[in-house]
């Protein structure tokens, strides 16, 4: 079997046989010239890369889709250039927030201060492991039973 038996062949704007696998044509106007309708399946999302605004994951599904023959160059490039268009806009104010407190909780455990929040507990408890944790409020213990005897007549 020739190898242009398997392309669509449906007339491109310039003239030319269209040469994308027939069953993969990303163009609709092509499946109707060929008398059917839209013969490509179409990829399913990754919905939940998108729903965690994970970039990294997304990447790799697209990767994975294009190679397969699942997303076209030009959607993938589309695709590839709003991810781009979203990490040069940067973090959210939400995640400076977050890092920023990490920083400031990081600082104060440099110098031997353990958490001295419930937020800061808890944004220990969301970055340290629990013998690390162990220490922090063996410190706090220490602090206490200090405050308790500098309170003491």
């Amino acid at each position: 079997m020739s190898p242009d038996l398997d392309r669509c062949g449906a007339p491109t704007r310039g003239g030319a046989p269209c040469r994308f696998p027939a069953g993969r044509c990303p163009h609709d106007a092509h499946a109707r010239a060929r008398g059917g309708g839209p013969v490509r399946e179409r990829p399913a999302s990754p919905v939940g890369a998108i729903r965690e605004r994970d970039l990294r994951t997304l990447g790799w599904w697209l990767i994975e889709e294009t190679l397969a023959g699942r997303v076209t160059p030009p959607e993938a490039s589309a695709v590839n250039r709003m991810m781009h268009t979203l990490l040069q806009l940067g973090p959210t104010p939400e995640a400076d927030d977050l890092a920023l407190q990490e920083v400031a909780l990081r600082g104060l455990l440099m110098h031997g201060v353990p958490p001295r929040t419930e937020d800061e507990w808890r944004r220990a408890a969301e970055i340290f492991d629990d013998e690390a944790l162990a220490e922090f409020r063996r410190w706090a213990a220490l602090e206490e039973g200090a405050a308790e005897e500098r309170a003491e007549p």
